[in-house]
């Protein structure tokens, strides 16, 4: 878990500024937030009890609360330097979450229609044929590697990578990306997986993906990918829409 801000108005430069005071109070207290976060809602949940006796926070927790308090506080004044009085936010804003998915933090500012045309890129990478320049240029932008889309021969002027031909590119981005995870290629028939690291065996949500064939047997499509790039590219994709496309396979 990662945390979080939620200011409404202010920009993404304000937000990180906010995360990073944040953050240096927990370092300067020596706790982590999720722990601080576990001490505010053992207080919290006192509070909303009507304050019992004999059911008061521990000591630490009370400590690892005013951590979370102060946190808060310093990323609220962080983010909101600058602002109007009337306008700044002193609470409830700090919390922790799932962090936001790389496509949608690499661009912010093109983020709704990268996300609107994500689930074509991925049709067209899985009827693709072969290597396709104006793919992969296409690709670049809805991951929010370049400002717009072009042409294959700008691609070819900006040194795009070969998304849908080049196996060795694709896998050397990818494990760039997902250095703890697991690739496995399989050559004929194409395909590619993406296996998540060591999880609680409890754990039965598993974020391994497949291009073509999963684990179960199930298969996304008829056929299996023209090439492994464009099978390792697909899988790289699917793992990459699952953390903001709604049931997205």
């Amino acid at each position: 878990m990662e945390l979080r801000l939620d200011v409404k108005g202010a920009s993404p430069e304000e937000i990180s500024r906010g995360i990073v005071a944040a953050q240096a109070v927990f370092e300067r207290n020596g706790i982590q937030p999720d722990k601080a976060a576990n001490g505010m809602f053992a207080l919290e949940g006192w509070d909303i009890k009507g304050y019992p006796e004999g059911e008061e926070p521990s000591e630490e927790e009370d400590k690892a609360a005013s951590v979370w308090f102060e946190a808060e506080r310093a990323a609220c004044e962080a983010c909101c330097a600058g602002w109007p009085e009337e306008a700044k936010v002193r609470r409830r804003a700090l919390g922790l979450g799932s962090p936001e998915p790389k496509v949608k933090t690499a661009n912010p500012a093109t983020w709704p229609e990268r996300k609107r045309l994500y689930p074509d890129i991925i049709r067209r990478l899985e009827t693709a044929t072969g290597p396709d320049r104006q793919l992969d240029i296409d690709i670049c932008f809805v991951m929010g590697w370049i400002n717009e889309s072009g042409t294959p021969e700008q691609a070819a002027e900006l040194g795009l990578p070969y998304l849908t031909s080049n196996l060795a590119e694709v896998a050397e981005i990818t494990r760039k990306s997902l250095s703890q995870w697991k690739i496995e290629i399989d050559q004929e028939p194409c395909d590619a997986r993406i296996i998540e690291p060591e999880r609680d065996a409890d754990d039965d949500d598993d974020m391994s993906v497949a291009a073509w064939r999963c684990s179960d047997g199930w298969l996304h499509m008829e056929k299996p990918p023209a090439n492994t790039a464009i099978a390792l590219t697909l899988a790289a994709m699917r793992l990459q829409a699952d953390s903001f496309l709604d049931q997205a396979w």
